[in-house]
């Protein structure tokens, strides 16, 4: 599993992904609310804002942060990836990302 920021190249795998876990997200249930999410993901992806978990060439899980905020904004993983320590190792990568300029 190669964790990684992500490229706008992975946009269409980032969105299979949420397209799998939206369910679970209240406010994606609508194609516009995809959409808009598309949008925020590719704005996310343009600031360096955006890590993902990448394996046999699928996004397994995804992660979106604010730099200057130093929070957390959106972290999902495949169900079928569960339990493999990929959200904590998003997590990790993030940290590294904002660095010390948060606590």
């Amino acid at each position: 599993m190669e964790i990684r920021l992500a490229q706008e190249q992975d946009i269409d795998s980032w969105m299979t992904l949420v397209e799998r876990v939206r369910n679970v997200f209240p406010g994606l249930e609508t194609t516009e609310a995809m959409a808009e999410h598309r949008i925020t993901v590719l704005q996310f992806i343009r600031t360096s804002s955006a890590i993902c978990a990448v394996s046999e060439g699928q996004i397994r899980g995804a992660l979106l942060f604010s730099r200057e905020n130093g929070m957390l904004c959106f972290l999902a993983v495949d169900a079928a990836c569960r339990r493999q320590h990929i959200a904590k190792e998003l997590v990790s990568f993030m940290l590294t990302q904002i660095g010390d300029e948060t606590d």
